[in-house]
């Protein structure tokens, strides 16, 4: 490795660059599983069984 591509890889802005690996960045990682856990609870609680069987529970615990 020469001089200059040492100078060029120990550069903050270098370094800065090399930080942002991968497709997505991490609020957008959280975000999306955000977004995919709400979709998949969603689609599992409007199912007739499940909500009649959650609604069971839910009359089990007093005061609700």
């Amino acid at each position: 490795m020469s001089k200059l591509d040492r100078i060029i890889a120990s550069s903050p802005r270098a370094q800065q660059t090399r930080r942002k690996e991968g497709f997505l960045s991490e609020r957008a990682r959280k975000l999306l599983l955000t977004l995919t856990t709400l979709l998949i609870l969603w689609v599992f609680f409007t199912q007739p069984p499940v909500r009649s069987a959650v609604g069971s529970l839910l009359n089990l615990v007093p005061g609700l």
